[in-house]
């Protein structure tokens, strides 16, 4: 007893944090097999059943690194192992022994943060041995070494663990939802895909720290590895995909062929690590983590060779890529025993995904701004094509298309006839001051008198320039009296707009107007013209109406 004493002092420093256990033994039986025919063959451990076995497996711990005090609450902690029942053997000293049972598809369920099935025991004596049996094992192949400690121990661990991976998988929510915002908005196909991406690290993140248990606790140990295995393979296969649709042309033909063939087989190895049946589970675990590494370093070498050729994004992907490849390509090289189980802590990877997602984030936004950038100039070019296309280039006003282009807007948003007035405006002798005063004086003179015609007619009327030096006004509700006296104060108002413009040789307008109905707008306009004919005959400088007599009239 005082050897035990001592002990217990000299290791009570390290029961203040869970210790690691390490595995003295592993065999194999059948499901009817009870610990006092199994407990020689764990002590002997002549024939250890390999980690890839299928069926009932024991697995046996007879150094703890601490002393097991006797009458208090220890927890241990187990990988969430692929079983149907699991069974904990307290050996104490003087061969009593206390069995508790762990059912790991039950919802209620004892779990602790990390994804870990948990089991509480008060020994009552000093403890010989623990031997965990695992009832309908499919194919443990690597599986996290157990925790150990007292149970007050373990609260404010899992607490602070609890609030890191709730950080982590809420931060990589809102990612999501970031980027599915800017989707929406663009519609790239990189930005689907990198939704694609963080979606499934969301899902290993839940699975992994057993959050998805508030939310599905019907979920069973089965189905939680199921899920991580799947989201960690898919992940590599969206991980690759991403990357070679990210960089575009800069990646050569065959490498981006090469890269979706990876793609494709890491996808498929996804799906066959749940489907596959247990009797090839470890095969295809080998094969689905030689497929991951080779799309890992796959990804490595198109990013690589894109930093080489100077693509601006490549320096950013680097950054954000480094910290996830280099673990995902220790799970692998840890499962073939080329790294030892201290090298992985808990939550790396939750760690190395969620940081992956914020800087890579950084890019993809800047992709993204740089493609609105784009496609903003691209709608102002288009805009002020279609603007040019619809718009006298000489006087500001639209031309024959865009005149008629604006009624055809004004029929659609009033299917009802309404009155309207046609005025069709026609400088006098203008010819003969284009041969007297030269084209740019001629130029000058369509500009002023545009420019008075649109301040006369107003807001609400629709002007432009019908061709030479016809111009032509579209005033919606006037009749026949209204358009003419507008038409007149375009034409006694140009006269005195010259007297100010002193430096242009001063001209006169004869103007037809017609009324009627906006539906009949070619109608309208031919009598407009018939007027405007009329006018000119009869001395320009004129207002008349279609059909009508002459209104208004000035000393030839």
């Amino acid at each position: 007893m005082w050897a035990a004493a001592l002990l217990g002092g000299a290791t009570a420093a390290v029961a203040q944090s869970p210790v690691r256990l390490t595995e003295s033994c592993r065999v194999a039986s059948d499901n009817a097999a009870s610990l006092a025919q199994i407990l020689p063959a764990l002590k002997r451990c002549s024939q250890p059943t390999s980690y890839h076995h299928v069926g009932t497996t024991w697995l046996s711990y007879d150094r703890f690194g601490v002393y097991l005090l006797p009458t208090r609450t220890w927890r241990l902690t187990l990988d969430n192992h692929r079983s149907s029942a699991v069974d904990l053997f307290v050996v104490q000293r003087g061969g009593t022994v206390q069995h508790h049972h762990y059912d790991p598809n039950a919802p209620d369920r004892e779990w602790t943060a990390g994804n870990y099935q948990s089991i509480l025991f008060t020994p009552e004596r000093d403890v010989e041995r623990l031997v965990v049996r695992l009832q309908d094992a499919q194919g443990v192949t690597f599986v996290r070494p157990p925790r150990l400690a007292r149970a007050k121990v373990f609260a404010p661990i899992e607490r602070d663990q609890t609030a890191l991976y709730g950080i982590g998988v809420g931060m990589l929510a809102l990612t999501i939802l970031f980027h599915m915002s800017l989707f929406f908005a663009m519609r790239r196909r990189f930005q689907l895909i990198y939704c694609i991406h963080v979606g499934l690290l969301l899902g290993y993140g839940l699975a992994y720290s057993g959050l998805i248990h508030l939310v599905a606790p019907q979920l069973g140990s089965g189905a939680i590895s199921d899920i991580v295995s799947f989201t960690m393979a898919a992940a590599t296969a969206t991980g690759i995909a991403f990357v070679i649709e990210f960089l575009g042309p800069v990646t050569p033909r065959w490498l981006r062929r090469w890269a979706m063939g990876a793609a494709c087989a890491s996808a498929t190895a996804a799906v066959a690590l749940v489907i596959a049946p247990p009797s090839i589970d470890y095969a295809v675990f080998i094969v689905a983590n030689l497929v991951a590494m080779h799309s890992i370093l796959l990804t490595t070498g198109i990013i690589l060779n894109a930093l080489a050729r100077r693509e601006p994004m490549a320096s950013a992907l680097v950054l954000g890529w480094s910290l996830p490849i280099s673990v995902s390509l220790m799970y692998p090289a840890r499962t073939m025993g080329l790294i030892g189980n201290g090298v992985l802590p808990d939550g790396l990877m939750m760690f190395a995904a969620t940081m992956e997602c914020l800087i890579l984030s950084l890019p993809v936004a800047g992709r993204i701004r740089a493609l609105r950038i784009d496609h903003e100039r691209a709608a102002e070019r288009h805009s002020m094509l279609e603007r040019q296309a619809h718009t006298d280039a000489l006087t500001g006003l639209a031309n024959r298309r865009g005149f008629g282009e604006a009624l055809e807007r004004a029929a659609i948003a009033h299917p009802e006839p309404y009155p309207m007035a046609l005025l069709l405006i026609d400088i006098d002798h203008f010819k003969r001051v284009n041969d007297q005063h030269g084209h740019a004086k001629g130029d000058a003179i369509l500009r002023h008198v545009a420019l008075h015609v649109a301040r006369v007619a107003g807001s609400g009327a629709v002007v432009g320039r019908h061709g030479g030096e016809e111009f032509v006004v579209a005033l919606r509700g006037y009749d026949l009296n209204r358009a003419s006296t507008i038409a007149e104060r375009i034409r006694i108002g140009i006269g005195q707009t010259f007297e100010e413009e002193t430096s242009l040789p001063p001209v006169t307008v004869s103007i037809g107007v017609a009324a009627g109905d906006s539906a009949a707008v070619e109608t309208l306009l031919h009598d407009a013209d018939c007027a405007l004919y009329r006018a000119k005959n009869e001395g320009r400088n004129k207002v008349m109406l279609a059909d009508g007599p002459l209104v208004y009239a000035a000393a030839a």
